[in-house]
């Protein structure tokens, strides 16, 4: 006969067969939940993690919204722009809200549709008007438009909100150094790079801020002076031609 356990010992197994069936339900939820892994998935920006859990979890729920519009984001984030402008968009026809509008309004500036990014921004700002990345996202479709001046102003808005923001300073040095303002541009960008300068980039065809100081930095650099070894045949040349004008009057 098998002696009893004792009552401590029972009291401890059965303690932690209690926990384990709290806990382990719980774990193995989280780890099949699809929105729970899409979450963490964007957290380690593992793309192509997010499009396996939000496909797996849309197969279910189609009209999830968070599911498409996390999906809309890493689509975005892989530059397949009119996929992931498709999936914000069944997003913003379920549920519109400013953050979808700007999520969308990203993937028309990767693409160039600058009138599209614009509307999306608009409509986020009636909801949201001091929503300080809608504002950074109508000074680049602006600048795409030609308003440079309205571009500069629409990010300076926004910065006044949200000053820390390495983003919209990158913007701002975008818009200056597209005006031809090198030295403002570097200082702009400049400030992006001392606030955060591995920022993620919105769209993977954005140029960085590095990129874009090196242009500033070009830019504003003066022209030097041709050497002298080049300017003494041209001034002679020169001579030359005005001696032999003389020559023929």
């Amino acid at each position: 006969m098998t002696p009893p356990l004792p009552r401590f010992g029972l009291s401890r197994i059965c303690i932690a067969l209690f926990l384990l069936l709290l806990i382990l339900p719980a774990s193995s939820l989280a780890a099949a939940d699809p929105g729970t892994r899409a979450a963490a998935a964007v957290a380690e920006e593992d793309w192509d993690e997010v499009l396996t859990a939000t496909g797996e979890g849309l197969a279910g729920e189609p009209d999830n919204v968070s599911l498409l519009c996390i999906r809309g984001y890493a689509l975005r984030k892989l530059g397949h722009y009119p996929e992931a402008v498709a999936a914000v968009s069944t997003a913003i026809a379920l549920d519109p809200k400013p953050v979808r509008y700007m999520n969308r309004g990203y993937a028309y500036l990767a693409m160039g549709d600058y009138s599209a990014a614009l509307a999306d921004v608009e409509a986020a700002l009636r909801v949201d008007p001091d929503n300080a990345t809608a504002r950074g996202i109508e000074a680049l479709a602006l600048a795409g438009l030609g308003d440079l001046a309205g571009a500069e102003s629409a990010v300076d808005r926004g910065l006044a909100l949200a000053p820390e923001s390495a983003h919209l300073w990158h913007i701002r040095g975008e818009v200056l150094l597209a005006a031809g303002n090198a030295t403002g541009a570097a200082a702009a960008l400049n400030r992006s790079l001392e606030i955060d300068p591995d920022y993620s980039l919105p769209w993977p065809g954005m140029t960085t801020a590095e990129e874009d100081l090196a242009a500033a930095m070009q830019a504003a650099a003066p022209t030097p002076a041709p050497p002298a070894g080049v300017l003494l045949p041209v001034v002679a040349g020169l001579l030359v031609a005005l001696a032999w004008s003389f020559r023929r009057r």
